[in-house]
């Protein structure tokens, strides 16, 4: 049973977002955003506030080039880094009716985006936390006094915690999310997996069991004509190495190797007063003889499994000659399939081999002469040379299973 192979599981992966590039477009619009902000604060003259933007626009320039060099992850740590010392600073160069110490909220939703994992954004908002709370110790001990006034400055930090918080509980869900999708795709992957495991050993079985019943059918029809033991093997082994040969792909040799023994299938049909007469065969039972190659034909012809329609078209065409003169349609050269022109010379090399009701066994030199006078005549003289060329093999598959 021929097996159409499926796209694995794992192929979806491929068409997952590319997390660098998400980065890098993500550094693009932090650069543009720093540059309207410097812009915007020169033209305020807040010098300042320009350079503490000019300097982290420098750290995203940075973060490019690290992410180039080194990998999207090395350069969101940098990122995340530079990033920390940027919106700390506004705290100490801010003013009363300054907004830009918001710009410290901003931190956790983009620890968020940057961070996968959940334990490395608790680590990096940690940090972040323990310098701001930092910063506002220092103010509220009034060892470094700013601007702002303590409800101003615990609301922010208030805020700036449970941003925090929300984005950790967020960052676990996605992780939980992530591991329950990876623990189903390798679920699925496994079971995928073992269904074309079993669907390839039931193709095994039958393939296996195919090919015992076609084997068996050939050695009954070769018993009942009475014909030297293990003719129908012989012949199989004889075609299988013509094949190979002949340089035919390996699924093919395989294919006549399993399909030749049913190559006289159709002399289940003959009767035994013709079949296994020892004198000559009149006209009249010669025709009747002939015959067989018909029905074997009509016997496999109606299966649609490759094997069977092989062994079909050999049945119907070992006799036919490539001069045109054989039986039973009078096929001639190429136009006889390489099967029936491969199994013709399997089957009489055997025939003559061995001894038959009808005739002794010939001596080797005089099977030679006659293949090497029959060729171009009764059989392929490219196939035939190959067999004359390699004769001692055919010999020994012979005398192996004789």
């Amino acid at each position: 049973m021929p097996h159409t192979p499926s796209t694995p599981v794992t192929d979806t992966l491929s068409t997952r977002p590319d997390a660098g590039q998400h980065f890098r477009r993500f550094l693009l619009v932090n650069a543009a955003l720093l540059l309207i902000s410097l812009l915007a604060n020169l033209i305020l003259e807040r010098p300042v506030f320009s350079l503490v933007h000019a300097l982290m626009l420098a750290a995203v320039g940075v973060s490019w080039g690290v992410a180039a060099r080194w990998g999207w992850r090395v350069a969101k740590r940098w990122y995340l880094a530079a990033l920390m010392p940027y919106l700390i600073s506004f705290a100490f160069i801010g003013q009363i009716e300054s907004f830009d110490i918001l710009w410290m909220l901003l931190f956790p939703p983009i620890a968020a985006f940057l961070v996968e994992r959940p334990r490395s954004l608790i680590l990096w908002d940690a940090t972040f936390l323990a310098l701001v709370a930092g910063v506002y110790t220092l103010h509220w001990t009034r060892l470094y006094p700013l601007l702002y006034t303590d409800i101003a400055l615990g609301a922010q930090l208030t805020a700036l915690f449970f941003l925090a918080v929300i984005s950790w509980f967020i960052q676990g869900y996605k992780a939980q999310l992530a591991d329950m999708q990876r623990a189903f795709r390798q679920q699925l992957e496994r079971q995928v997996d073992d269904g074309l495991q079993q669907i390839r050993g039931l193709n095994r079985e039958l393939e296996s069991t195919q090919t015992d019943l076609v084997r068996l059918l050939g050695e009954l029809c070769e018993a009942r004509s009475e014909e030297t033991g293990n003719h129908v093997a012989r012949v199989a082994a004889y075609a299988r190495h013509l094949a190979t040969l002949a340089n035919l792909p390996e699924h093919h040799v395989i294919l006549i190797h399993q399909a030749a023994p049913l190559h006289d299938v159709g002399k289940i049909a003959v009767p035994d007063r013709i079949l296994n007469k020892p004198g000559r065969l009149t006209d009249e039972e010669f025709r009747e003889m002939q015959a067989h190659t018909h029905r074997g034909h009509d016997i496999l012809k109606a299966s649609g499994r490759s094997l069977l329609q092989a062994a079909a078209t050999i049945a119907h065409e070992h006799h036919e000659r490539w001069d045109g003169k054989g039986y039973p349609r009078g096929l001639s050269g190429t136009g006889i399939s390489i099967e029936g022109r491969l199994v013709a010379i399997a089957d009489v090399f055997d025939a003559l081999s061995f001894k038959r009701v009808y005739k002794p066994a010939w001596e080797d030199e005089r099977i030679r002469h006659l293949f090497a006078t029959e060729r171009g005549r009764q059989f392929d003289p490219d196939l035939t040379d190959l067999f004359l060329d390699h004769y001692a093999d055919f010999v020994t598959l012979r005398d192996r299973s004789g």
